[in-house]
């Protein structure tokens, strides 16, 4: 698996190793591609975060920390007030009837809504793991759960905004290379421009990349935009398969 510090995998283990700088998005897109349904669990000490894939989509993402969870995200995007996130946990605690349930009985959100906030949940989830320099993972290949959740997000555009996320220069320019690195479009990059939202700086690297091998010093000259954001959108690209180093 490239750039994912996993055991050399036979044909039909699934992955497991160590986490390190670059590991999670050239994993997330390695079980896409595959097309990989299970879960990977990553843990970083006390930490669990689990990521459910159905035929290589994100259909799922659970975690053992407080802020990651559902009643968390709402409060924070100023969806319900304290007092209704307070009185659906009670009812819920009482009832053992999940958190989203009790908000639609209560009529304090629209099943639709819960779909879409739970969807938030799932992705804030998975974006949190890119910023893991250390830790395991382990995929374990599983049938898909039956849950009634209609979720399913395309692995290479959660690791592209993944990367976008990442706020650490050192690890963005290792991944890169020096200034006289060379990257080249693949023959990927135009039906991936197709299916990913793409940034317009991204875009524009890619154009570049299509017509000859361009270094990453003429790449940072020629994007008008921060060398820092150039850097991170090559990471991405790479991870995805869109560029590689010529």
């Amino acid at each position: 698996m490239k750039s994912a510090t996993a055991e050399k995998p036979e044909q039909d283990k699934p992955p497991q190793g160590e986490i390190r700088s670059n590991t999670i998005p050239y994993l997330i897109h390695e079980l896409a591609a595959a097309q990989e349904t299970g879960v990977l669990i990553a843990t970083e000490r006390e930490v669990r975060k689990s990521i459910q894939f159905k035929q290589g989509n994100v259909a799922f993402a659970s975690s053992n920390q407080r802020d990651d969870r559902f009643n968390q995200v709402l409060l924070r995007e100023g969806v319900l007030s304290l007092k209704n996130v307070l009185k659906a946990l009670e009812v819920a605690l009482s009832t053992k009837e999940r958190l989203g349930e009790v908000m639609v009985s209560y009529k304090m959100l629209s099943p639709a809504d819960v779909q879409k906030w739970i969807e938030v949940q799932v992705r804030e989830i998975v974006y949190s793991v890119f910023q893991w320099t250390s830790g395991h993972f382990k995929f374990e290949r599983q049938p898909a759960r039956a849950d009634g959740l209609n979720i399913s997000i395309a692995g290479d555009a959660l690791v592209i905004e993944g990367v976008r996320r990442i706020q650490s220069w050192a690890r963005a320019y290792e991944e890169v290379g020096g200034l006289h690195a060379e990257y080249l479009a693949t023959r990927e990059a135009p039906a991936l421009v197709r299916t990913l939202a793409l940034t317009a700086v991204e875009k524009d690297l890619l154009k570049r990349c299509e017509q000859g091998p361009m270094t990453l010093e003429e790449m940072c000259d020629a994007i008008q935009q921060r060398d820092y954001e150039v850097c991170r959108s090559i990471w991405g690209l790479l991870a995805v398969g869109a560029l590689m180093k010529s």
